[in-house]
């Protein structure tokens, strides 16, 4: 007999866990869900850049440069979300509901919070 040591969500709760992101080719904006229920939209024109920093744990930071804004991604497999943004395909991110925080596989792409600072203008 073979056991695993974790359950996936969908073992667990009969469903998939909802997507932290979405992909689609040619959107003109990236929206940002924060859990506070607070919603941005910000155009890929002001893009600049975006890193992604590992931590020492199995968490990982993902650095987004706007023009107006420095954008700060934290969870885990975020590097699917990393090459998508490459290709500045991601429609929409938010962060993964609480309660299916514990029970999602640590190489599933999960969003535990985003920040989102206005940079100063420099006018």
């Amino acid at each position: 007999m073979i056991t695993r040591k974790s359950q996936t969500t969908h073992e667990l709760t009969g469903s998939a866990p909802p997507a932290c992101w979405q992909r689609e080719a040619q959107v003109a904006c990236l929206r940002l869900e924060l859990p506070s229920g607070e919603t941005h939209i910000i155009s890929y024109t002001h893009f600049h850049a975006a890193s992604l920093r590992p931590a020492k744990d199995t968490h990982e930071t993902l650095c987004i440069s706007f023009s107006s804004y420095q954008i700060e991604i934290d969870g885990q497999g975020l590097r699917e979300l990393l090459l998508i943004l490459e290709d500045l395909a991601v429609k929409w991110v938010r962060t993964v509901p609480e309660r299916y925080r514990g029970v999602i596989g640590q190489d599933s792409g999960v969003i535990s919070d985003i920040r989102v600072t206005a940079l100063a203008d420099e006018r």
